[in-house]
Formats: structure tokens, C-alpha cells, sequence
């Protein structure tokens, strides 16, 4: 310890010499002022001196040493100027910042043009590549895999997850007429992928399943690779002789090699042909598994120096030490604490960043129990969507937590969704925590329990507000019309209780087997309605939309990417390569 310090000291590097809180530097002029008053107050006492007749002074005054006044004075004033200084952070220093891990991912991002409906790989070159999307997560990447298709406009299916499954169950459902918009557009489909692994700090993978690439094509992924940390691979899905385009026989779908040797050119594109076997897929897998942790370097800025005031707090605080004894007690120096006890230094005083920095100050809120106020100081995601949460704004924790993809990240995305009453989404965030973090298994596991029986309450509760709603109708109903007698008709008046009926009749209204209403009768409505456009303005809990999915899953995400193409792709129809 002792060493360090003094390679500290003698090391200091006069270039890099400055302070990180300069402004503490003013004080040097509350110091000057004190330095005055004690000058002045020195010539006051020899004037005094003067008034006495010489001849009585020395017997008024006792004969003292100039410096024990003096020096007591001087300590003070370097002491509190140490303070000073000390407060005003002097540093030449960068502290070192250990290099964080983080792990990579890949995107897989699939062709749902019709061209990928070609025969020519067996059953098809679309079908083929679904399998090759199992084969590759059989292999075990072992990293967190995201999914998007493409065609005219470019969709998200998955985001980032390490749940396979999840990802294999979406991939055998794509399919080229779930897209709203035919062709390929390649310039939209690389902005999607920019869009979503520029939050990925590590060098990752895009995994591309194509069948064909044109050279504007190749020039839009030359420049995409070499202005981002990332790589990308290329899985082909075609032969050399290409094949005829379904509903277009005239159009052959065939791959250019030289635009395939342009691409090779680049060494951050890999360009694999599809195999009979698994080993294209394991290929990728392996390179993926061989960069899967990246660690990142810590990077130096100006919060990273090294803060060298507390090395001036020692000779102040032996300073400090001496003021308790007689004669070096400056008695008007108390004076500073007695103000400092009756200011306001708290959380609640009128400058409390004075005192308390902003996540501290959070800090102090959240434990005051005003969670709105402490949201609104905290800087890290955790804290500040934490302290959302306990202010009932769920939706403002979601909104924070959505691009959280860590285990509690994902747990605590869980809890908001939950409280939104989206209980779908809440179950899927739970298992991904789960899966992520096995110590977060049992917690998960209860909340999925609770989430899906607060999903069967709510569902009784509007089914039986439903009803209740019927049935205040009919007794108003009745309440406004008379009661009147039913006349039999003529074959009623044969009918008794103990008349036997051979043969029940099969037409006609029967009234004791079926209640028409418009709970009964109701036709389930498709999720969701192809002219479903949501109200920004609408409250969250009507935003819960209470109807079932379509058993058909190819459907359900057709409908979702006609959302997604009138919201972020309104002005795009019918892309090149449209056949």
C-alpha cells in the first residue's frame, strides 16, 4: 500500500493534470475573505494596545509568543485549503476498467418470396429451408436466436430467445401467402436487421436463407457488413440450373456465381450451399459456438479518472486533530457547522443534487415510498422500472424492460405484463427467464400458475358480465310489456303429460332445446380483424383484447404482419422481382 502510494506520487503526469470538479475552486474566495477578517482583526488588537499609557501595559497585558497565535492560523489556513482542493478532485490518472463479457447472437433472417416456392430442391427450396432452421438450432448454437421473414416487406416473427422450440414452432408455420406484400425488397429487410442487432454490442451472426442474390443486392450487403461489428452467412437455396418460378414460367430463379465470387471477396461473408446432410447447418453452428463471447473493452472517458482528492484529506483531517487543543481552537470556525446544522441538506431541500446524486437521490425516494419521484431520478433501466412498477405505471416498466434480455430482465418483464393483464405475454416472458436462469425456475413456474388462473377469472368475469348484462335487459323487457296468454294451437290441445311422442319432429323452433341469443349465437371473430387498427389514445386496459387466436397459426401471423406492414411500411405495394 505504502509503495503504491508513492508511485503514486511520483509518478504524476503534469499533462494530464487537471480537476474534475473545478467549479469547488471558487471557494478559494470565502477562504481570501476569512484571511481579511483575520488580518484586519490583528490590527484592531494593536490598536486597542495603543490606548493603554505605556507605562501601564505591561502590567495590562502579559507578554505572549507572536507564533502560537500565528501559527494556529496558518494550519488553518492550509488545512481548510486541502479541503478545498480536495473537494475540487485532482487526478492525472485513468483508473483501468476490467473488459465486460458479453455474448453474441444470431439472426436468422428467412426468404418468403415466391421464388422460394420452387421445386428443384425436394419438396421445396422454402420447406428445405425450414428444416435446415430445426437442423441449425439441433445443432446447438448456443446462442440467443432471433427470426424474421421477408418478401416485400420484412417482419419480425421472434425477437432474441434461447428457446428453440419457440423459434422451431414459428419457423415450420412461414409461408409465402402469410406476406402482405409480394417480391423482395432487400433495402427494407436490411434496415429491419440494422434495427435489431445494433443493440447487440457483440460481434454476432446474420444467418441469411436465400435462394437468390442479384448484384445490387451484394453491393446492400457489402456495405451493411462493413459499417457493422458484425458478420454475415449466406445459406443458398438453389442449383445451378435454377428453376421455373411457381405462377410465373417464363421467370427462371437461377444465382449469378459471379456475383457469388464478388460476395466471397468479403472476409466477413461466408457463403455456404445447402447439403443433404446437417453439415452446412453444423458449419454455421460451430462458427457461431467458436465466437460466442466477445469480452468488451472497457472503455475510458471522462467519469473513469482517478479521483486523487482524498490523499489531500490526510494532512487536513491531522490538522483537524489539533483544533481540540487550547490556544489552537478558532472559536468563529465552529461557526460554519452551526450554520450547516440548521440548512436543509436533504432530500427535500431546495438543491438536494448539492448533496445527493441522482441515483441516490432515487434511492432516498424509493425508500420515502414516492416511487413516481424516484423513477424519475434513477438513470439505470432496473432501478427506475422498478420504481415505475411500484408506482402502478406498468407500462412505462414494460416499455423500459422490452429490450431487456437478460433472465431477471425477462422475469421482471413478466411482472409488468401480467399487471397489463396481457397474461399471454407474461406466461412467454416467465418461461424465457426460466429457461435463461435455472435458479429462476420455481418463482417462474408459480407465476405462470397465477398468470393463467388470473386469465381464467378475468374471462369468467366478462363472460358473466356478459350475461348480467342479458339478463337486466330481459326484465326490462318485461317490466314494459304486459303479460299475455298463449293461445294452444291444435296440435297442442292434444298434448298432456303422460302423452307419449314417438317421433320428435326435426324442423321448426323448439323452444326447450335452444335460447337464441347473442351470446349463443355468436360467431368467433378472427385475431386479428384485417381492419384492426389500434387507438393510441385508447386506455391500456381496453388495449387487452379479449378474443382467441385462430387455431391456424399461419393465419394468426399473416394478420400480424398486415399490422406491422400498415404501421411501419404504409406507402410500400409491390416490390421488384414481383411475379
Amino acid at each position: 500500500m505504502l509503495k503504491q502510494f508513492i508511485h503514486t506520487m511520483t509518478t504524476i503526469d503534469w499533462n494530464a493534470f487537471h480537476f474534475l470538479r473545478p467549479k469547488a475552486l471558487w471557494l478559494f474566495i470565502p477562504l481570501l475573505l476569512i484571511i481579511l477578517l483575520l488580518l484586519v482583526g490583528n490590527r484592531e488588537q494593536k490598536k486597542w494596545k495603543r490606548i493603554i499609557a505605556p507605562a501601564l501595559r505591561p502590567y495590562m497585558f502579559t507578554k505572549g509568543n507572536p507564533a502560537a497565535i500565528i501559527f494556529p492560523l496558518l494550519l488553518l489556513v492550509f488545512g481548510l485549503s486541502c479541503m478545498i482542493l480536495s473537494l475540487a478532485g485532482p487526478t492525472w490518472d485513468k483508473r483501468e476498467i476490467p473488459g465486460e463479457k458479453i455474448p453474441s447472437v444470431v439472426l436468422i433472417s428467412l426468404d418468403l418470396s415466391k421464388s422460394m416456392l420452387a421445386t428443384d430442391i425436394q419438396p421445396s427450396r422454402l420447406e428445405r429451408a425450414k428444416m435446415k432452421i430445426t437442423d441449425l438450432l439441433n445443432a446447438n448454437p448456443r446462442a440467443r436466436a432471433g427470426l424474421i421473414a421477408y418478401a416485400g416487406t420484412p417482419h419480425t416473427v421472434l425477437p432474441f430467445t434461447s428457446d428453440y422450440n419457440l423459434i422451431k414452432h414459428h419457423a415450420v408455420s412461414l409461408y409465402n401467402w402469410e406476406m402482405p406484400v409480394q417480391g423482395t425488397n432487400m433495402v427494407l429487410n436490411i434496415g429491419l436487421i440494422d434495427t435489431m442487432m445494433k443493440r447487440v454490442e457483440a460481434p454476432s451472426t446474420v444467418l441469411l436463407m436465400t435462394d437468390n442474390i442479384d448484384d445490387n443486392e451484394a453491393v446492400l450487403l457489402n456495405d451493411y457488413v462493413n459499417n457493422s461489428i458484425h458478420h454475415l452467412e449466406i445459406l443458398l437455396f438453389s442449383t445451378p440450373d435454377g428453376a421455373p418460378v411457381p405462377g410465373a414460367p417464363d421467370v427462371i430463379s437461377k444465382q449469378s456465381s459471379t456475383t457469388l465470387d464478388n460476395l466471397r471477396q468479403n472476409n466477413k461473408i461466408n457463403i455456404t450451399p445447402i447439403t443433404l446432410d446437417k453439415s452446412d447447418v453444423e458449419t454455421i453452428a460451430k462458427r457461431v459456438r467458436d465466437n460466442l463471447i466477445f469480452e468488451k473493452k472497457g472503455e475510458k472517458d471522462e467519469k473513469d479518472w482517478d479521483d486523487m482528492g482524498w490523499l489531500l484529506l490526510i494532512p487536513a483531517l491531522i490538522i483537524a486533530l489539533f483544533w481540540f487543543r487550547k490556544g489552537w481552537a478558532v472559536q468563529w470556525s465552529w461557526a460554519l457547522l452551526f450554520m450547516l446544522s440548521f440548512s436543509s441538506c436533504g432530500i427535500d431541500s431546495k438543491h438536494p443534487g448539492w448533496w445527493y446524486t441522482e441515483n441516490y437521490q432515487g434511492e432516498l425516494w424509493y425508500e420515502k415510498g414516492d416511487y413516481q419521484k424516484a423513477a424519475e431520478h434513477f438513470s439505470d433501466i432496473p432501478h427506475k422500472a422498478a420504481a415505475y412498477f411500484k408506482a402502478g405505471d406498468y407500462q412505462s416498466a414494460a416499455e423500459l424492460l422490452v429490450d431487456d434480455t437478460t433472465a431477471i430482465g425477462r422475469y421482471n418483464y413478466g411482472l409488468s405484463l401480467a399487471k397489463m393483464g396481457m397474461y399471454d405475454d407474461a406466461v412467454t416472458a416467465f418461461q424465457q427467464a426460466a429457461s435463461e436462469e435455472p435458479s429462476l425456475q420455481s418463482k417462474a413456474n408459480r407465476n405462470i400458475d397465477a398468470v393463467r388462473l388470473m386469465k381464467d377469472q378475468a374471462g369468467s368475469a366478462m363472460r358473466f358480465k356478459a350475461e348480467e348484462s342479458m339478463v337486466d335487459k330481459a326484465l326490462k323487457a318485461m317490466e314494459k310489456e304486459k303479460l299475455k296468454e298463449r293461445r294452444p294451437t291444435s296440435e297442442d290441445e292434444q298434448l298432456s303429460s303422460d302423452t307419449e311422442v314417438k317421433k320428435l319432429p326435426t324442423h321448426g323452433d323448439r323452444l326447450s332445446d335452444e335460447v337464441e341469443s347473442d351470446v349463443h349465437r355468436a360467431k368467433e371473430q378472427k385475431f386479428p380483424p384485417k381492419d384492426f387498427k389500434m387507438d393510441p389514445q385508447m386506455p391500456v386496459e381496453t388495449k387487452v383484447l379479449m378474443q382467441k387466436t385462430n387455431a391456424d397459426p399461419g393465419e394468426f401471423l399473416h394478420r400480424r404482419f398486415e399490422i406491422q406492414k400498415q404501421k411501419y411500411y404504409p406507402e410500400v405495394t409491390q416490390e421488384k422481382k414481383d411475379w
